[in-house]
């Protein structure tokens, strides 16, 4: 049993290896998780690897600055920030902003939209700009606060990076123009503004309860807020607070009991680039409509990280397509791909400490969709975790998505469910309780469940735990095969102090989860014309999913097989393929042409549905000793039926 389960622990990575690589701008530490898929626990070593170096010296060592005057540290750091800035023009080609921010007042940025940034942005020069741009910015905030010399009135002056402006001891309002603004005290109001075209736009405030409004998001351009003292009050009306996309964007709040509002990518966002909220100290308020607290999409990293406090995190949600009962969070830890188009990007959201409240809708608490990893990562307290599905350690398509919560006696609810350790298509899933007096809720597939060759885990680490099923036997370790092999779900706990109940009936443990087959069921055949067919695949978009399925299907429905010929002679490598070959299972016709063709095709996946088109013995035969393990599927199942 050992050696089948570490064997069917294999199987998303053997996929995965036989067929395409992975889509553009896929985070590599995804493709590893999913070939190691009992890492996926380590929050440490995801976190690490994701943060830059200096943040997370921020909160290990924070800057020990030595006194310095004033005039003498600003003009260093001015200094900095205009090669800075240079650097970062020279990374990011000039790229249309204004779409992308109408696009951001709304939702979420379009796939297309961030295909062409990929385009603009050299990624390993970014990655170096916007360190180098968050080393220098912590360098001189706390240079400024321990400084001599400090002005008594305020002042401005234009300078290599554009305008300076110093403000006074009191009351004071700073308008968005100036790309630095150094406060030294006062309750201040901050209109924000997007930073765009390459500009810099910094903030570094020394005391007060302060209030920032506007739209605080970084389009190919660098922001930072730095504010160390007060009950501070983050209100935005526009997209973004943290949030960059090609560039970065930096919020660090080290004291107060704050309060943080936006509607959608804000709370530490970003697409190709680096957006972190990092509070410190104090009970503070995250209010989200969508899209952020912890979000990375392509090519970005998104961080929200709160070190202590008793808080509250709310995300609602946008109107959900597919009409799945609530809306669309992406938030909490949470990382987003376009299936077919872009891989995910990185979002994590860390609370160190209190007692917390997490308050989310779908995709959310440690959710990874489609080549992304999200990770929510609680330490101490007792903590409150509320969603509907795809939450709460899942991952979808090939993604990875981990719940961490290290000790408390802690509440999980999903009013429907998918999720709680749960891995869907190629994909995993973990929730990992330290320990503590817990209770878990769910709907069905969940607490430890897999379907479409996923990974689902759910690990607690001790207490006395109570486990409860609304619905149905897709829970407590069930897994449903799938492309002919396994899915693995995984239910660890303490038996000695666990009660389970399912459907409101108490029951001693969990029952035995009886090996279940997913049912393929395609639609029924409509009428389509070869004409109208030839016209779909002339004009079809391979990078768009949604138009790939639709005339895949029609393909499978279609006999014109003179068509398909000329398709897959002229694209060997067609992503219509797969349908090809169904079609000749709907058709049950053996044609030797277009089976040698699919014969040749990269995808493991093509060549499984053509073997089993062809239906030859010998065929079947020689396959089993392919190491593609869908190839091998295929050849077990003719072999079986012949």
């Amino acid at each position: 049993m050992e050696a089948a389960l570490l064997a069917a622990l294999l199987v998303i990575d053997n996929v995965l290896a036989h067929e395409g690589p992975p889509p553009p701008h896929a985070p590599a530490m995804v493709r590893e998780l999913l070939a190691h898929p009992l890492e996926a626990q380590d929050a440490e070593r995801l976190f690490l690897r994701a943060v830059p170096g200096g943040l997370v010296e921020l909160a290990q060592r924070p800057p020990q600055a030595e006194s310095r005057v004033f005039n003498e540290v600003l003009a260093l750091y001015i200094n900095e920030l205009n090669n800075i800035h240079k650097e970062l023009r020279e990374t990011i080609k000039p790229i249309d902003e204004a779409p992308i921010l109408r696009r951001l007042d709304e939702g979420l940025v379009s796939a297309d939209q961030l295909s062409r940034v990929a385009a603009a942005v050299d990624a390993v020069r970014l990655e170096k700009v916007n360190a180098m741009f968050i080393d220098a910015t912590l360098r001189f905030a706390h240079a400024a606060r321990s400084a001599t010399g400090f002005p008594t009135q305020a002042f401005q002056f234009d300078s290599p990076i554009g305008i300076v402006s110093v403000g006074s001891a009191g009351n004071d309002r700073h308008a968005p123009e100036a790309a630095l603004i150094v406060d030294p005290g006062g309750d201040d109001a901050y209109e924000r503004r997007p930073a765009t075209g390459g500009a810099v736009s910094v903030i570094v405030d020394l005391g007060g309860n302060d209030q920032y409004t506007g739209s605080d998001i970084a389009v190919r351009g660098l922001s930072a807020i730095v504010d160390f003292a007060g009950d501070d009050r983050y209100a935005m009306e526009g997209p973004g607070l943290a949030a960059a996309v090609a560039g970065a964007s930096l919020l660090i709040d080290y004291a107060g009991n704050d309060s943080y509002e936006a509607r959608y990518f804000a709370q530490g966002a970003a697409a190709f680039g680096f957006g972190a909220l990092v509070d410190l100290e104090g009970d503070d308020r995250y209010r989200l409509r969508a899209w952020g607290q912890g979000f990375g999409a392509a090519g970005g990293a998104g961080l929200l990280w709160d070190h202590a406090g008793d808080d509250a995190y709310s995300a609602a949600g946008e109107p959900d397509p597919y009409e799945r009962g609530a809306g669309l969070s992406g938030a909490q830890g949470a990382a987003f791909g376009f299936r077919s188009m872009l891989g995910g990007g990185i979002g994590i959201l860390r609370d160190e400490g209190g007692n917390d409240a997490y308050g989310a809708e779908m995709f959310a608490q440690g959710i990874g969709y489609y080549y992304g990893a999200g990770l929510l990562w609680d330490g101490q307290g007792d903590d409150r975790y509320d969603a509907v599905r795809y939450a709460q350690g899942n991952g979808a398509h090939q993604a990875v998505g981990l719940l961490r919560d290290e000790s408390g006696d802690d509440r999980y609810e999903l009013s429907f469910g998918v999720g709680q350790g749960m891995g869907l298509d190629l994909a995993v899933g973990v929730l990992f309780d330290g320990g503590g007096d817990d209770v878990y809720r769910a709907g069905t597939l969940a607490q430890g469940t897999a379907t479409a060759n996923g990974i689902g885990l759910l690990a607690d680490g001790g207490g006395t735990d109570r486990w409860e099923i609304s619905e149905g036997v897709r829970a407590w370790g069930h897994a449903e095969w799938y492309r002919r092999l396994p899915s693995v779900g995984l239910l660890n706990y303490s038996s000695s102090a666990a009660s389970f109940v399912r459907a409101g009936t108490s029951l001693a443990q969990p029952p035995a989860s009886p090996v279940a087959h997913e049912a393929i069921a395609y639609p029924a055949c409509g009428e389509i014309s070869s004409e109208k067919l030839q016209q779909a695949i002339a004009g079809l978009r391979r990078d768009h999913l949604d138009a790939v399925l639709e005339v895949g299907e029609a393909l499978r429905c279609s006999a014109d097989w003179p068509l398909m010929e000329e398709l897959l002679e002229r694209e060997p490598a067609s992503p219509l393929a797969f349908w090809v070959a169904l079609s000749l299972q709907t058709h049950s016709m053996r044609n030797e042409k277009l089976l040698r063709l699919l014969d040749s095709h990269p995808s493991c996946g093509v060549r499984a549905a053509a073997l089993e088109a062809r239906g030859s013995v010998a065929a079947a035969q020689a396959a089993l000793g392919s190491t593609c393990w869908r190839l091998q599927a295929a050849a077990r199942a003719v072999l079986e039926r012949r």
